[in-house]
């Protein structure tokens, strides 16, 4: 009697560590992208859980495309513990597939009874529209525009899309710029935007360049063309002599050639959180209130297209406020399609600057 129940409880025993066991859980099978542009990247986001006994070894991961990239932070999970993995999708070419297009990864483990999980990207990818853009192109030209003169005189009129950093302030400021773009600086007649330019190259900025001429300059090469006056301002030609100096210095009719202008139609919190240097933040809630904006625009002239950005959280409302500025005669203006999340996905923060604590304290 003992020895039989000596067996039982060992057979038990034997039984209970069979059952111990890794258990792979993911919170998703599927991720449904809705619909892309061609040539962005999608990303999201998988929570992979051991919901078994034994620790569970995530073997590999793979993807039956090269368009898909994973970062899978942990490999060993204990019972109970949890991982994210981001998930990366590059649309590029797939516009031209049938739709909706559909690829899948393969998470391997050591769970016995689901040794490979299967995750389904799907989604349709198109070619952008006429007023759409990308972020890989907003990217590719962004520049920031910087007016080196008083807060005083900036008020009174500045072009259009220009930040201000006083020339005092520049040293201290700097972490408002980014690095790696062009950073085009400009005052009055060119004299301190030479040295302002100077000062960021030598503090690791790759592309500072001076507008040849200052304001002066610009003024007698180009009117008021880009020209932003406060309502009440006195309409007068900028004084003093142009300083064309040779540092890094940009001609006024090149910088007008590729002038862009970035607008954001998020609620002021959002904005404040991280947006492109130079935007500006405008609520546009109605039609009438886009038309009325639209006629505060300065034209542009044959040779000097205007090139508008207008960006929003997920590009619902920039791109009709897009089509409607294409549509009475800004020919190049764009939404950045897919908006602000877009931009995240594939570039993270970058060149999403916070708004200093000072300017929203004036806001």
């Amino acid at each position: 009697m003992k020895r039989s129940t000596s067996v039982a409880l060992g057979l038990l025993a034997l039984g209970t560590v069979a059952l111990a066991a890794p258990k792979l859980v993911v919170d998703r099978t599927l991720y449904d992208f809705g619909t892309a542009m061609d040539g962005v990247v999608v990303q999201f986001y998988v929570v992979l859980t051991n919901a078994g006994d034994a620790t569970l070894q995530i073997s590999g991961v793979s993807y039956n495309c090269s368009c898909m990239g994973y970062q899978l932070p942990k490999r060993t999970l204990a019972p109970g513990e949890s991982t994210t993995m981001t998930v990366t999708f590059r649309t590029a070419g797939y516009s031209r597939y049938p739709q909706p297009v559909s690829q899948v990864l393969t998470v391997s483990s050591n769970d016995p009874a689901n040794p490979r999980q299967i995750i389904e990207v799907r989604g349709f990818v198109r070619q952008l529209a006429a007023h759409e853009g990308a972020t890989s192109t907003l990217d590719q030209w962004f520049y920031v525009l910087v007016d080196l003169r008083t807060p005083e005189e900036y008020a009174q009129g500045h072009l259009l899309g220009a930040m201000n950093i006083p020339f005092a302030e520049l040293q201290t400021r700097m972490g408002e710029l980014p690095r790696t773009k062009v950073v085009y600086l400009y005052d009055a007649t060119g004299i301190e935007a030479v040295q302002a330019a100077q000062l960021l190259q030598q503090n690791g900025f790759l592309l500072p360049r001076a507008i040849s001429g200052g304001l002066a300059g610009w003024w007698l090469a180009l009117g008021d063309l880009f020209f932003m006056w406060a309502p009440d301002a006195v309409r007068t030609v900028p004084t003093g002599t142009p300083y064309y100096g040779s540092f890094s210095a940009e001609q006024p009719t090149r910088l007008a050639a590729r002038f862009q202008y970035v607008v954001d139609l998020r609620p002021p919190e959002a904005y404040a959180q991280g947006r492109f240097p130079g935007a500006d933040n405008v609520s546009l809630p109605t039609a009438e209130d886009v038309a009325a904006w639209a006629a505060t625009l300065p034209r542009p002239r044959t040779g000097t297209p205007l090139a508008i950005w207008i960006v929003d959280e997920d590009g619902s409302q920039a791109c009709s406020v897009a089509q409607y500025l294409q549509s009475v005669g800004f020919s190049q203006a764009r939404c950045l399609f897919g908006g602000i999340a877009a931009w995240r996905a594939s570039f993270g923060d970058e060149l999403l600057f916070p708004v200093p604590q000072r300017e929203r304290v004036r806001r």
